[in-house]
């Protein structure tokens, strides 16, 4: 596959916004007169009739189930109007499989899949958040025997470099490292494919903590990290990723909240308004760990983090003269019910501090004096609920 672009070529024709925010610091050009506007107008009505001409003619074809030269030029034509019409993807994938592979060896197939690759990449360029343009991608790459895996992963770097918080370029990464990871002969290969990935969350997430995508691509690594029989090699010389890594192998649920916790503290204090972080932090503060931890050790962690978020909430207040940061009281009013379901499950419910049970209507009162919209739901929520 020939998509081996330098940076400043890809960018060539990528297109990171649509709509009104394109118009920021655009030059302003004069008002046409009545005869330009005329003029245009007739030019948009004649490119309309074309469109809908095609337009009608590719779905005729479909509904007629035509598979032909004819009609794969159809919708080749159609798709560079308007390629989020996830229609004509489906009907030019019927199409290929009807008529274009039947006789092709491995190679040919191969070859075809190359140009169509590159017809697909020219529209996620233009279209960088259409999930019909990825579905087709992975489709080419899932009948292509001879598919360049790591290729797709320069290439989705790439992607990053223009907007490294896109979703869907996070999904089709994940979907070629599994790709990646079914060609892998061992579980010790499979899992160090993954531990990689892992250290290029690390990065992303240091480049920028507001990447959603990234905080929930590294909690799904994790969850099969820590629970792999497989042994991770070192791959890096990095005394912390080295700390995961010993973390990963020994199954120590303990010791990865404890490093991780790190990260989640260095997060929240430098972007208290970050909703991707505070998410992240719910899932590490979960049964996914804490089922198996000592009750009075994953106590003790809780109680460290409250009092973080708390002293956190302070100093938002001192900086927001006053005015209470919501994320901060969400967070630990769920550490609180969380802390309440563990005594729950260990038939010690008795035993839960009333200090926090007063702790918690006061933070409840705060939540639904500073976001009064949101009241109801707020009541609904209590220690007891599910």
């Amino acid at each position: 596959m020939a998509e081996n672009n330098t940076t400043g070529t890809f960018l060539d024709g990528y297109r990171t916004e649509a709509g009104i925010q394109r118009l920021h610091g655009t030059k302003r050009f004069k008002k046409t007169d009545e005869k330009s506007r005329i003029i245009r107008r007739n030019k948009e009505a004649a490119r309309i009739a074309n469109y809908r001409k095609l337009q009608d003619t590719v779905f005729t074809g479909y509904e007629k189930n035509l598979y032909n030269n004819e009609t794969f030029k159809f919708t080749t034509k159609l798709l560079n109007w308007n390629p989020e019409l996830y229609t004509v993807w489906n009907y030019r994938r019927d199409i290929l499989i009807n008529s274009k592979f039947p006789g092709m060896n491995i190679d040919q197939k191969h070859n075809f899949l190359e140009q169509e690759l590159r017809f697909v990449l020219v529209q996620l360029k233009s279209f960088p958040k259409c999930y019909w343009i990825w579905n087709h991608r992975k489709w080419c790459l899932k009948e292509d025997l001879r598919a360049d895996y790591d290729l797709e992963m320069n290439l989705i770097n790439m992607f990053f470099q223009v907007d490294e918080r896109n979703f869907h370029a996070w999904g089709y990464r994940m979907f070629i490292a599994d790709c990646i990871k079914d060609s892998k002969q061992t579980e010790e290969d499979r899992m160090n494919l993954y531990q990689k990935e892992f250290v290029f969350t690390t990065r992303m997430i240091k480049r920028n903590i507001s990447n959603y995508s990234a905080w929930h691509r590294r909690s799904v690594l994790v969850d099969l990290l820590i629970n792999t029989n497989a042994k991770l090699p070192k791959i890096i010389d990095d005394p912390k990723q080295e700390l995961y890594r010993n973390a990963f192998n020994q199954k120590d649920k303990a010791e990865f909240l404890r490093l991780e916790y790190e990260v989640f503290l260095n997060a929240i204090y430098t972007d208290p308004d970050n909703s991707s972080v505070w998410i992240y932090g719910k899932w590490l503060f979960s049964d996914s760990f804490y089922d198996d931890m000592d009750f009075n050790f994953g106590n003790s962690f809780l109680d460290q983090a409250y009092g973080a978020v708390n002293e956190l909430a302070e100093l938002e207040r001192e900086d927001m003269t006053g005015k209470e940061n919501q994320w901060c009281i969400k967070f630990n009013l769920y550490l609180l019910k969380f802390k309440f379901v563990r005594y729950r499950k260990c038939g010690d419910i008795n035993k839960y501090p009333e200090f926090l049970k007063s702790k918690f209507a006061e933070l409840k009162k705060k939540l639904i004096k500073i976001d009064n919209m949101r009241k109801q739901r707020y009541l609904d929520f209590s220690l007891e609920s599910a």
